[in-house]
């Protein structure tokens, strides 16, 4: 087991991982995309993608199917625990350690053309946004992109599933209400206002839509194009408006 600042407390277990790969499954299926389509196609040959909180590495290896073999996949998470087995992986994908709350090594500075994201907010609280950004724009390539996706937990609603057995809807509701104030009060569990959090972290080409999917969850999907750190202007280099679709 690797070294922890802050324990993962859903658990390292494989029924863990399992879970975790199903998740992406049902995310991926209701957003309808892994990479949205105005980024992929802006994408050189030679395109360096990083995942960061990349948990099992499924996202990553799910993407190489669709995308050139020429494209180097980097997947970065605080523990090795729920990686997928190495010889698993794709030739162009590989999983390192690291924690995105920490600056990441300055030989990784620049070599990303873009930075995906998926799910993290069960780490985040009351400043950790800001500082997460903070950490990840060194990354970027000049005109790279930060793809955020994330789920409002904060207004989710539970329904009763297809079984006449299933739990009631309400009771999901009130246990996810119930889950929502003691994270809060343990880990000062919150939701950022998205276009603020990335204008005030220098990111331009910002747009923001959020929507309700089929199976009525709040869902988010976050990308901005650029970074004023960089000298990037708005637009340059990505062919016309930005890129960010917060939904499914």
């Amino acid at each position: 087991m690797s070294g922890h600042d802050e324990p993962y407390w859903l658990g390292r277990a494989s029924t863990e991982q399992q879970r975790l790969i199903k998740q992406h499954h049902l995310w991926t299926k209701s957003i309808g995309y892994l990479l949205h389509p105005s980024i992929v196609k802006t994408l050189p040959e030679d395109a360096r993608i990083a995942d960061i909180g990349t948990g099992t590495g499924i996202w990553l290896s799910e993407f190489s199917k669709v995308s050139p073999s020429t494209y180097d996949l980097k997947g970065y998470d605080i523990s090795s625990e729920q990686f997928l087995p190495a010889e698993t992986l794709p030739s162009n994908v590989s999983l390192e350690i690291s924690d995105f709350k920490k600056p990441f090594p300055k030989d990784l500075h620049g070599q990303f053309d873009v930075v995906n994201i998926r799910l993290i907010i069960i780490s985040m609280g009351k400043g950790v946004w800001e500082t997460t950004i903070a950490n990840l724009l060194p990354l970027l390539k000049p005109g790279g992109a930060i793809c955020w996706t994330e789920g409002n937990f904060f207004v989710a609603r539970g329904f009763r599933g297809a079984s006449a057995d299933s739990t009631g809807g309400h009771a999901l509701t009130r246990a996810q209400t119930q889950l929502n104030t003691t994270l809060q009060k343990r880990f000062g569990f919150n939701w950022p206002e998205w276009s603020n959090l990335y204008k005030d972290a220098g990111l331009v080409g910002i747009e923001e839509d959020v929507c309700t999917e089929r199976d009525h969850r709040d869902w988010v999907w976050c990308c901005a194009r650029g970074t004023g750190e960089f000298g990037q202007r708005e637009g340059e280099g990505w062919g016309g408006d930005g890129g960010v679709l917060e939904c499914g």
